[in-house]
């Protein structure tokens, strides 16, 4: 366990001394001010964290790819991945040590929104149950996304193909539900009927999410967000192991 804290140590360390890591925060706390400003901090309307939780979505599928582009495609590139292989280091630790830096970051991350609900709690009275509820989402939505980050990090040694890779899966993943009325509930194949609308419905984040700013903790939401993330952490440990023998 020393050995995976240490990489995640390395991890958050080298972050902090990127500029990539300052411009992902000036563009998430840019796009939330902008959400809080026009739909929240609006006088004469009721004070709700709904909107500032669910459109988070949208800023975190685009920046959550910049920090994660360049944690395995950088190893690959300089050579260092060889030196780590020739360590004591396992690949699950390589995995696990540099998943934790990441999450460590993004939780940073989510935290400078704070500033935002403590000007709720000076002119509103928010529901703590449904901040705390909503605040959950959004760890469990990052461990995702950074698990899809690092999935196409580990594919290739270019950091943009990576950032790419990463947009769109999670870009397709957040809009899906916005698409899903355009559908029919269900299409018929070979005589038998797929639900096409509930499943593009259970695979969009924003309905997972959407029940996380409403207050409602359910187990299907964890499962969603759960599964996606040991899925892709899963996928990202076999290439890795691929790539040793390689």
């Amino acid at each position: 366990m020393s050995r995976v804290l240490t990489i995640a140590g390395r991890e958050v360390s080298s972050l902090f001394f990127s500029p990539i890591a300052y411009i992902v925060l000036f563009l998430f706390l840019l796009w939330m001010g902008i959400v809080f400003l026009v739909w929240i901090f609006v006088p004469g309307r009721p004070i709700d964290i709904r909107q500032l939780i669910d459109f988070s979505r949208f800023a975190l599928f685009f920046v959550v790819p910049l920090l994660t582009m360049s944690v395995f495609s950088d190893e690959y590139r300089s050579g260092r991945i060889e030196m780590l292989r020739t360590s004591p280091l396992t690949e699950l630790d390589l995995l696990l040590g540099k998943f934790l830096g990441m999450m460590a970051f993004y939780l940073v991350l989510i935290a400078t929104s704070l500033v935002y609900l403590a000007l709720l709690m000076v002119y509103g009275r928010p529901d703590f149950g449904q901040v705390i509820s909503s605040y959950l989402g959004m760890v469990l939505m990052g461990c995702m996304f950074v698990a899809v980050g690092l999935f196409f990090s580990a594919c290739t040694k270019e950091q943009i193909v990576a950032a790419l890779g990463s947009m769109l899966t999670l870009g397709i993943l957040t809009i899906l539900s916005m698409f899903s009325p355009l559908v029919p509930r269900d299409v018929s194949v070979f005589g038998r009927n797929i639900p096409v609308r509930p499943w593009m419905d259970y695979l969009s984040v924003g309905a997972h999410i959407g029940d996380f700013a409403k207050g409602t903790v359910a187990l299907t939401n964890i499962v969603y967000f759960g599964g996606f993330t040991l899925l892709f952490l899963f996928w990202t440990y076999l290439l890795l192991e691929s790539r040793k023998w390689r």
